[in-house]
């Protein structure tokens, strides 16, 4: 039996209603109903809207209630907005910062193996489009980041993007940054494959 806690912004959160005991409908909830997971603990911390400054924020305030055995991370696309929108300048230092200081947090208070997933983007509506360059800046923060404490690196982005371009846009995404219920599965199937092979 192992104990789950996913960590990050609304594609995490996915309506959980800011209640760790509701898993909300999305990846995490379909991660809990997989029989190869039964009597696992599963917590969703997921937050609508946070920034990595903002996951930071929460942990420190409200710390970490058990030795979690893995810790997932999911957090980036909020941070875009306030680069372009705000005068901060948080890609691509601030945000570096802030993701280390929350990897730094994180294997202080527990013994958790880490993923850390990829944050993600579609190019509809097309002004996302413009982001894209952001999310490649902060993948290759992550990717380093997960090299240097030994985390597994999640990719998401390119498969994503991809199934989107076979599939059809609306049935994975219904708005270009959230998840359709097919959305979901293929980001719970990435995140399995990655658990699945992590070394134990």
């Amino acid at each position: 039996m192992s104990d789950f806690l996913f960590l990050g912004d609304s594609i995490t959160d996915a309506g959980h209603l800011f209640d760790p005991a509701n898993l909300g409908n999305g990846y995490v909830s379909m991660l809990a109903v997989d029989m190869r997971f039964f009597n696992c603990v599963f917590q969703n911390r997921g937050h609508d809207g946070f920034t990595t400054e903002q996951v930071l924020h929460m942990l420190n305030r409200d710390g970490i209630e058990r030795n979690w055995d893995v810790i997932t991370l999911l957090v980036g696309v909020n941070d875009i907005p306030v680069e372009l929108y705000t005068s901060r300048k948080r890609i691509p230092d601030e945000f570096a910062y802030y993701y280390e200081e929350i990897l730094r947090f994180l294997i202080t208070h527990t013994d958790a193996q880490l993923i850390l997933a990829e944050p993600f983007l579609f190019d509809h509506p097309l002004e996302y489009k413009s982001w894209h360059p952001y999310i490649e800046a902060e993948s290759k923060i992550i990717e380093t980041l997960a090299d240097k404490y030994h985390a597994c690196f999640l990719p998401t982005d390119h498969i994503l993007r991809q199934s989107a371009e076979e599939m059809g846009i609306d049935r994975i995404t219904p708005d270009g940054i959230h998840l359709t219920y097919t959305g979901n599965q293929i980001l719970a199937d990435l995140w399995r494959r990655a658990y699945l092979e992590m070394p134990r």
